[in-house]
């Protein structure tokens, strides 16, 4: 007995029956479709008279909001050329070309099955390739089979992740793990190490491949508000270690006990005790305003060779150069410095403090003071005040602005900040929860309102988030929003780049005031392991390169675009410009 399509041309069949028990399923013929058959796969069947090959199914169908289906449906399709080509003769090719094709679900991994005994290295690549549009079956296919077939290449990929051209550039102890680094130089790198709760503090120089310096340290700051605890700061390396307890209820509260500071030949300058409380605001008498919790005043700032950092409401200053305290400057009113200081062209220094900003000339003598009642979450270069609610106080004036929406019930709200504005060379970036940001001018007059904004740091519900979702570079900004994209603008508000992500923004940086690297988390259906994804953007917004590794631990980038990255014992560096490496 011949197909339909041999008897009547027909390519394409349906019929149902009415469900009658909730555990029955109707068994429906295949002869009156496609005749005597010949079955290779799964739902897949070949005529044998004329060879065309037929999918039939069965489903339950009905009302979707039936518990149980109403209906079961048999379904069938005769299979076009192209797709007949595949099933009989499969190809890694095949596979690739039609990975977006309507085909049954267990269907890929029988094909695979045929095809790794023919195409073993074309697979093996295929896996390393790691093509994310694949379907989801090919995927966990491959990660079941590499392994299997590939024993050693998959403990590489394990280690070093899917970067058969990392460089190993250092293997430690067994039992030692890497935990953070920083570039100090262009060569030079400062990583942290841990080995049986001893911690060192160590250099390592690319150019000559070796260990340059190692200092051992106390336990760094690992619980308690999300800070950089190693960071390279105006010439010197910064660490925070210890901890002090702000609560036994909530670790977010405990801060750093010690700041370390270090020059680059690894000698120590200072360690100074943070003996600081944390510094506490009611929320329910800036609410309309604020909406602040928490501040910490563990911040600080290094101007020529000196070290402003917060003590009360003081500052102290210490000369770098030499380790020594040259003196504490008072502040008025009861000021608490916030950490961040400026120096002027005309030699005076601006001290932005938790609720405002003091001027000071090299007398130390108070030129300009300005303090509000509220707790300003960022304060730019034109005096300009920013509240949580989009509220912007002139510390010139004293005139407010408001940014409000107004909805179509005429009700008209002061919208939220989800970040703190970026100040950019002509204006303000001003992203709000929710609903868009704006691109402002020096004025604060609206140049360009844009639908997307970023991921939410400030709000009631983000303590402790100190990520900062947007970069300005040299003429651009990048803004990044959590599962949902990144962005890249032009300073007039043109749009250069729109990409859209499902997974976490977890660093935004650049290392070289040009080019942008995102980091994003990556689960796929390669690996069960927690990857990160480093993406570097061009200056125009182009894709460079997307690099899968490890993990975040130990990752840094030079002003070179080499960055390097640990996995447990080892260190390995790759070169992110580099244009032979797949991705």
């Amino acid at each position: 007995m011949a197909c339909l399509f041999c008897q009547k041309g027909s390519s394409q069949f349906s019929r149902s029956e009415p469900a009658r028990e909730e555990t029955w399923t109707p068994t429906f013929p295949t002869d009156d479709i496609v005749g005597h058959s010949l079955s290779r796969f799964h739902e897949i069947y070949e005529c044998e008279d004329c060879h065309s090959l037929w999918w039939i199914k069965t489903r339950g169908t009905g009302d979707p909001r039936s518990t149980y289906p109403e209906f079961y449906e048999q379904t069938a399709e005769r299979i076009d050329d192209q797709r007949s080509e595949l099933i009989r003769k499969p190809t890694v090719a095949g596979i690739i070309l039609h990975k977006d094709s309507p085909l049954p679900y267990s269907f890929f991994e029988e094909i695979l099955e045929i095809v790794s005994l023919s195409e073993k290295e074309n697979l093996k690549e295929l896996f390393l390739k790691r093509d994310q549009n694949l379907p989801s079956s090919v995927k966990r296919w491959l990660r079941e089979w590499f392994p299997k077939e590939y024993p050693d290449e998959f403990k590489e990929v394990q280690k070093s992740g899917f970067q058969s051209y990392s460089d190993l550039l250092l293997l430690l102890k067994e039992n030692e793990s890497v935990f953070v680094s920083e570039f100090i130089a262009r060569d030079q790198f400062a990583f942290i190490t841990c080995c049986e709760d001893e911690w060192k503090l160590q250099t390592y120089d690319l150019t000559n491949r070796q260990i340059f310096w190692t200092k051992k340290i106390e336990r760094p700051f690992l619980e308690g508000v999300q800070i950089p605890i190693l960071f390279y700061q105006s010439g010197y390396l910064c660490y925070y270690q210890g901890f002090q307890k702000g609560s036994e209820f909530y670790s977010k509260l405990n801060r750093p006990e010690t700041l370390c500071i270090y020059d680059l030949s690894g000698k120590e300058i200072l360690t100074i005790p943070l003996r600081f409380k944390c510094y506490e605001i009611l929320s329910t008498e800036e609410r309309d305003v604020s909406e602040n919790r928490i501040s910490h005043n563990f911040y600080f700032s290094i101007l020529a060779d000196k070290l402003y950092l917060p003590f009360e409401s003081k500052i102290q200053v210490y000369d770098l150069k030499t380790g020594n305290h040259l003196k504490t400057i008072s502040l008025p009113g009861w000021e608490v410095f916030s950490g961040k200081a400026f120096e002027t062209e005309s030699g005076q220094i601006l001290f932005h403090t938790l609720k405002g900003i003091v001027g000071m000339n090299e007398k130390d003598q108070v030129t300009f003071h300005y303090s509000s009642p509220y707790h300003p979450v960022f304060i730019d270069s034109n005096f300009h005040l920013y509240y949580y609610y989009s509220i912007v106080e002139s510390a010139d004036s004293g005139k407010k602005i408001e940014f409000k929406k107004t909805y179509e019930s005429s009700v008209s709200l002061v919208r939220q900040l989800s970040s703190k504005p970026v100040e950019y060379p002509g204006g303000i970036f001003l992203p709000f929860s929710l609903d868009g940001s704006y691109l402002l001018d020096s004025n604060l007059k609206i140049l360009k309102e844009f639908p997307f904004s970023t991921t939410d740091t400030i709000g009631p519900h983000a303590f402790g988030i100190e990520k900062n979702p947007v970069l300005v570079t040299e003429d651009r900004i990048t803004i990044t929003d959590d599962y949902t994209g990144i962005y890249m603008i032009d300073f007039s508000g043109n749009l250069l780049l729109e990409k859209p992500i499902q997974s976490e923004v977890l660093s935004v940086f650049t290392f070289d005031g040009k080019h942008v690297i995102v980091v994003l988390t990556k689960q796929d259906d390669y690996s069960n392991d927690d990857q990160i994804e480093v993406i570097l953007f061009s200056p125009k917004g182009e894709s460079i390169t997307e690099k899968i590794l490890p993990n975040f631990v130990g990752l840094s980038v030079n002003f070179d675009g080499m960055t390097v990255f640990a996995k447990g014992n080892q260190i390995f560096l790759i070169d992110l410009f580099s244009m032979d490496q797949s991705k």
